[in-house]
């Protein structure tokens, strides 16, 4: 009920356009917003925004017959362009692999291909690295302290990322580090926050279980803890 106590009557659902060519578009306008789109009405509907090039590839004119194959054309773009301009939205906001990009648009409800055509023309464009992404991740992980190559493999599979690129970009970001010089610092680190008061074997396996969570192996685990000589 309105604030006025009047009943206010619920929007009539328009009805279905016919698509047997017997309604026309009936009007097309320039948008002030986005001089690139026209927006189109068949009959009294309004069907979408569509960019000028596919009203000269189709050749939309006021009186243009509305048929099946030409609602389904361009139903097709109002799709793609509903995904890709929530996509930009998404990856303003803050970056994400193409993985998680795709996730967040099914979760929006965006058609399937059209979803699949806006990860793909941004990709294109660049916009979309899943090389250059991983890389960040792992500099990120790094920066804050050592991590392993099973947590660092862990984060990137988590984002979406396909498991030829995390070899890649594993492979050069731990090139040049000695996992057992990291989990050292982090060991040594571990082990003057637990006090001496607790017994050996409690030190032993929580300093293991940090280390573990860190992402290193077992391996290089136990020969780190065993250089502490804790027990």
């Amino acid at each position: 009920m309105s604030s006025s106590g009047r009943y206010r009557r619920p929007k009539a659902t328009p009805e279905p356009i016919p698509l047997d060519g017997s309604a026309c578009i009936t009007s097309i306008r320039s948008c002030p917003d986005d001089p690139a789109r026209v927006s189109i009405r068949v009959g009294r509907q309004r069907v979408g925004r569509v960019l000028i090039e596919t009203r000269v590839r189709h050749g939309l004119e006021v009186g243009t017959p509305w048929t099946e194959a030409l609602a389904e054309a361009i139903g097709e773009e109002l799709a793609r362009g509903n995904a890709y301009r929530a996509a930009i939205r998404i990856l303003t906001k803050r970056a994400k692999s193409s993985g998680e990009l795709r996730r967040k648009l099914r979760e929006y409800k965006y058609e399937a291909d059209a979803i699949e055509w806006a990860i793909e023309r941004l990709t294109e464009l660049r916009v979309l690295n899943d090389e250059e992404y991983a890389r960040m991740v792992v500099r990120s992980q790094l920066s804050r302290k050592p991590a392993g190559r099973r947590l660092l493999s862990g984060k990137l599979r988590e984002k979406g990322i396909e498991q030829s690129i995390i070899d890649l970009v594993l492979d050069e970001a731990l090139e040049e580090r000695d996992p057992l010089a990291d989990s050292r610092k982090l060991a040594q680190q571990a082990a003057r926050s637990i006090s001496d008061r607790h017994a050996p074997e409690v030190r032993v396996r929580r300093i293991t279980g940090r280390l573990a969570r860190r992402g290193f192996d077992f391996d290089v685990i136990r020969r780190v803890v065993d250089e502490l000589d804790l027990r």
